[in-house]
């Protein structure tokens, strides 16, 4: 998915080519070779210096503070939108200062980036520094939790919408909730139930059916559920919540072409215009057609 590794160190060269980037100065990055990334880099001691500092937290998580050089920061800036939204997968470093000896060595100054995970956001808050150039100025901070499975939780939602005529009343729950704003700032277990039941969701909305070459799922997992892979289609991660017609179910070789196929950005189109069919022939069904008239009709479209 992505070639840094843990706790190593990187040059911001490195970054923007991953990326397909030009930003000269940016804590936050995003191109065109990854369109569901952000790489978000901490504001080291510039940031301290504001009175503000990114805060790694001790479950995990971290605090990282948006973007605007002075006076209160809009929520609406390009980089500030793009963290919002909650759609793209973050890839978060820490910044360090050079040593005198490394800048001799490599021959110029240049920060180095140590890689600390992959993070989705789960919200944001505003945040107004006590102290330092920054003090009383109104910014914004954003909740990045790491992305895992949410693998414990699928028994809690499973017995929740065990009934397959609630598919209705799923998508209902998924979609009214407002995800990325200041109210809907989510605790860890919140965020992770949320990540379960989308999951979930998907896997429901299929029955068993790959939603891109509509083969029968490879075989039976062991909750005695067709097996299929939740592919987000915005996001460079498959962890973390989504709204319904962001995530797809796929069989493993459907999954590994989204995310490694020569042609995976054509394909990722057609998947979007096919799940997006899927959601609003559910939404169009009254719920006293039941589910299964959804599934069969999304069943008899191609993937385009």
């Amino acid at each position: 998915m992505h070639p840094f590794v843990l706790g190593q160190e990187y040059a911001r060269k490195r970054l923007l080519e991953f990326l397909g980037s030009r930003q000269a100065q940016s804590g936050v990055i995003w191109g065109m070779k990854e369109p569901g990334c952000l790489i978000c880099t901490s504001g080291g001691r510039g940031g301290k210096r504001a009175g503000y500092s990114d805060e790694g937290l001790g479950d995990g998580s971290w605090w990282y503070f948006g973007q605007g050089q002075s006076g209160d920061q809009a929520l609406d800036n390009p980089a500030n939108a793009k963290l919002a939204s909650a759609e793209m997968s973050i890839l978060f470093f820490t910044t360090r200062e050079p040593t005198a000896r490394e800048i001799a060595e490599r021959g110029g100054y240049g920060k180095l980036f140590a890689f600390r995970g992959e993070f989705n956001v789960a919200g944001y808050e505003a945040f107004v520094p006590t102290e330092g150039r920054r003090q009383g100025d109104r910014l914004w901070r954003f909740r990045l939790i790491p992305t895992q499975g949410s693998e414990g939780l699928w028994q809690e939602v499973e017995e929740q919408w065990s009934n397959e005529a609630d598919i209705h009343a799923w998508q209902e729950r998924l979609i009214g909730r407002e995800f990325g704003t200041v109210e809907a700032l989510l605790t860890m277990q919140e965020y992770r139930k949320r990540s379960a039941e989308v999951h979930r969701y998907a896997r429901h909305r299929a029955a068993g059916v790959c939603e891109a070459c509509e083969q029968r799922a490879p075989f039976i997992a062991l909750d005695c559920s067709g097996y299929l892979e939740v592919h987000h289609l915005t996001r460079l991660a498959d962890d973390g919540p989504d709204a319904p017609a962001n995530v797809a179910a796929l069989c493993p070789n459907c999954h590994r072409r989204a995310h490694y196929s020569m042609d995976r950005e054509q394909f990722a189109s057609i998947l979007r215009k096919r799940i997006l069919a899927i959601e609003l022939a559910i939404t169009r069904d009254r719920p006293a057609t039941g589910a299964r008239s959804c599934f069969a009709r999304a069943e008899g479209q191609g993937p385009g």
